[in-house]
């Protein structure tokens, strides 16, 4: 595990951070996705990289490079079943800088699927309520905490199943948590304070024209497809 940067202690375990500022992010040599996702990806696992972010950002960010032709072929179709619905797919090719906001983190040497997802970490107002290890599930369920993970609340979900691709929790009338819509980069005057969690599942390709050739590839009906193949 290779720590780009460290500021204070964060839970990673668990993802627990209860109003708190610390900020981590932090790369490890695996495929970390939920177990949950297709299997079809599970071979991938060890040669995978996961990036994890926890700088007020929350995300997860796997690298999957794909080794052949008939390796993407086969995983492709399992990819986009965990796609969200209305999300963007943005295309890099091979030996291209990689995205400008991660540094070295990421690397678009190879051909490659990159996945933005939740960070499946839990979120909290107030204090831990005495509890050293708290029962985070419980907290869930009493409405103390919330999840940043599936299943989403439906009332987030549009009528074709898209989700905002920031959330944050705030209470509600009740005193409970729940997840709102948030957009972390027009923050405006009264917008609920924490952490802003993502919700939506993103893909990136990393296009070399063997492996991984545009031509072959199949796209979902409706996709916004980003270019960044010749920036």
């Amino acid at each position: 595990m290779r720590c780009a940067i460290l500021v204070g202690v964060f839970l990673l375990v668990t993802g627990f951070a209860i109003g708190s500022c610390e900020a981590l992010v932090f790369s490890r040599d695996e495929g970390t996705w939920p177990k949950t996702w297709p299997a079809e990806l599970e071979p991938l696992r060890k040669s995978s990289r996961s990036i994890g972010i926890a700088t007020g950002l929350q995300q997860n960010i796997y690298e999957i490079p794909i080794p052949d032709q008939v390796t993407f072929d086969k995983v492709w179709p399992a990819v986009l079943k965990i796609r969200t619905p209305g999300s963007p797919l943005t295309l890099y090719r091979t030996e291209t800088p990689p995205p400008k906001a991660w540094g070295d983190l990421l690397s678009n040497k190879r051909a490659a699927i990159r996945i933005y997802g939740p960070s499946g970490g839990y979120t909290s107002k107030g204090d831990s309520h005495g509890q050293k290890k708290p029962d985070l599930e419980q907290l869930v369920k009493d409405g103390r905490a919330a999840r940043a993970a599936e299943p989403w609340p439906e009332y987030l979900r549009s009528e074709h199943g898209e989700l905002p691709e920031w959330v944050v929790a705030t209470e509600n009338e009740e005193g409970k948590l729940e997840w709102i819509p948030a957009d972390p980069f027009n923050k405006q005057p009264g917008d609920p304070s924490g952490f802003y969690h993502r919700a939506r599942i993103d893909i990136e390709l990393v296009i070399d024209g063997k492996v991984i050739d545009l031509n072959r590839l199949k796209l979902p009906e409706a996709v916004t497809v980003s270019d960044r193949r010749f920036e």
